[in-house]
């Protein structure tokens, strides 16, 4: 190792090593023109035997380094020195959850911080489309100042995809931990294999100790992938029937019997833990959702507190010890409030009348600021041509990277590769860099989603839409094109991954529902859930014909086809509807008749 102490590595100078692991080697130093310690994190040399290694490491950490989450320790800066390529991150003074655990079971409270932090940071991660794949409570850093981080993203990532020797030996060093479809070596990992891996470390701290435990690696992860999981009950009979089955359905063999998503998972445990309380005179614990973690999934969280109505009580209590008997007080206030409101209403009276005489007299009023005259016009919108596109295989394409990093273009190409490899999810987080590098160029932004469009990427031209939005928000056609992709995106099995939620909703609400519903009728069949959520939109069926759309194939699914061909007319009879939605009727109503 040629990193030693009091060492120069770039602007670093390397104080002490703090540990090494499997994967790499860990050292504190300073970072002098910024005045603050740093964690470097130096990779196995042994990973070099991959001549494919740096690429993959360099693209990796650029994915990783994006992530800005209070609950992630987040990466400063990555390199490589003498050929080792090494991660600067931020430095923590504290201990792993690893460590609190061997000092004995937690507390209630404690547990209940630790699974909120960690949930909410690995649900955002989630949404970023970046995956942990070694979720352990060596990976979870409890600060001295009391923050809670989740180390390490991106790590196994950059291991397991290559041909590294380390690779099994990194599998095998913590297989207490391992997802049943991880230890089968499948290379479709979503976040179901987090979201298992985070319910083995849960169940180690309610019952204080992992599921499965035996005297080799290889018998662990056979119980992993065949053996029942030991109730957690019967392990630690404190625990409730509802924690069991909150445990139970995380740790569900088959991927597609656990939760959907980490929110949901941490949103039932904590509901759970918290009805365990026992009540105790003015002391309850509700359940209610974390607003923290609420806030990190993109989730409302409603808070009813106990509190106020205890205040209410002692103050009222208060009231009556401090003025005994029938006399009433008198109370002004409601006199004050019901004369501001009058004298308000007088105001805005004379002044809508003071308004109505300057537009009378011909005056216009100066806008205090112009407007800006957006970069891409309508007209450009409408005619944009497609960025040519080139096929390339993912060894080309990540060299092609390397090579630019700053190339939107080989970003998008790159992640075009990875998403015909079978590697969907970490695709489509290219296509995000890609469209991220672009912001700058709306111009690009619209061909590359154009390109998108025309190979039927969805998910990645919705993409582009976004960011064009977000730079050029002035544009009419652009919200019939962001509705557009996000229609066809719903129809993509890994939608709710690979598609940003909370964006689409803050660009456009209907949008949202629209896709969310179209979602749940073709992949889950749930006719109840998409007609809730199709009656969330307020807007006319003239103003929003997609919902018709949507409508139209949960009729013909659920077996009423005269109806879904009356919804299909109906597009039909509108003048006004877009063209693509016209499009998209005819032949749904080709496909029903037939």
């Amino acid at each position: 190792m040629s990193f030693t102490a009091g060492q120069m590595i770039g602007p670093y100078r390397i104080i002490e090593q703090l540990g090494q692991g499997g994967m790499a080697t860990v050292f504190k130093a300073y970072h002098a023109s910024l005045d603050r310690y740093v964690a470097i994190k130096v990779l196995h040399q042994a990973f070099l035997e991959d001549k494919t290694f740096l690429a993959r490491f360099q693209r990796e950490a650029r994915l990783v380094a994006r992530l800005e989450h209070p609950n992630i320790v987040p990466i400063y800066d990555y390199a490589e020195h003498s050929g080792q390529p090494y991660l600067v991150m931020k430095y923590i003074e504290g201990d792993t959850l690893k460590a609190r655990l061997h000092a004995g079971l937690l507390g209630r409270e404690e547990v209940s911080e630790i699974i909120e932090r960690v949930g909410a940071g690995l649900a955002y991660a989630h949404k970023q489309g970046i995956l942990h794949r070694d979720i352990k409570p060596s990976n979870v850093i409890l600060a001295n100042d009391g923050g809670i981080y989740l180390a390490d993203f991106g790590l196994a990532r950059i291991a397991q995809s290559g041909d590294s020797t380390l690779t099994s030996d990194m599998i095998l060093g913590t297989p207490q931990y391992i997802s049943p479809e991880q230890a089968l070596g499948k290379s479709d990992l979503d976040q179901g294999t987090d979201i298992y891996s985070f319910g083995v470390m849960v169940y180690e701290m309610t019952t204080g100790r992992v599921p499965f435990s035996a005297d080799t690696p290889f018998s662990v992860i056979h119980d992993h992938i065949y053996s029942p999981l030991p109730l957690p009950t019967q392990v630690n009979p404190n625990l409730s029937m509802d924690i069991e089955r909150v445990l139970l359905k995380s740790l569900a063999k088959d991927r597609a019997d656990r939760y959907s998503d980490v929110s949901i998972f941490v949103g039932e445990f904590l509901a759970a833990w918290q009805n365990e309380v026992k009540p105790n005179a003015l002391t309850q614990t509700r359940a209610a959702a974390p607003a923290e973690f609420a806030r990190a999934a993109g989730t409302s969280a409603t808070h009813l507190p106990e509190a106020n109505q205890i205040v209410m009580e002692v103050v009222q209590q208060n009231d009556k010890t401090a003025h005994p008997g029938p006399a009433k007080r008198r109370r002004w206030w409601p006199w004050i409030l019901v004369g501001s409101l009058v004298f308000l209403c007088l105001c805005c009276l004379l002044i809508g009348i003071l308004n109505d005489e300057e537009i009378k007299a011909g005056r216009q009023e100066t806008p205090s600021e112009p407007v800006a005259t957006p970069l891409v016009q309508q007209e450009e919108l409408e005619q944009a041509e497609a960025v040519p596109l080139s096929a390339l295989p993912v060894e080309q394409a990540s060299q092609a990277v390397e090579a630019d990093p700053e190339s939107p273009i080989a970003h998008v190409e790159l992640g075009l590769a990875l998403i015909g490899s079978g590697n969907e999810i970490e695709g489509y987080a290219e296509i995000r860099l890609g469209a991220e590098l672009s912001r700058s160029d709306p111009s690009l932004l619209l061909g590359l989603a154009k390109a998108l469009e025309k190979r039927e990427h969805w998910p990645g031209a919705l993409t582009m839409y976004l960011r064009l939005h977000e730079v050029r928000p002035r544009l009419p056609q652009l919200i019939e094109n962001l509705r557009r992709a996000a229609y066809y995106s719903a129809s993509h099995p890994l939608a709710p991954e690979i598609i940003e939620l909370e964006s689409v909703g803050n660009v456009d609400q209907p949008a949202l529902l629209m896709a969310q519903a179209r979602y749940v009728i073709l992949h889950r069949q749930d006719f109840e859930e998409a007609r809730r959520l199709l009656a969330e939109i307020r807007l006319p069926v003239r103003n929003f014909p997609e919902r018709a759309l949507v409508e139209a194939e949960g009729l013909y699914l659920a077996g009423q086809h005269e109806e879904a061909l009356q919804a299909l007319n109906t597009i039909l009879e509108q003048d006004e509807a877009p063209s693509w939605v016209r499009d998209q009727a005819e032949r749904l109503l080709k496909e029903f008749s037939q």
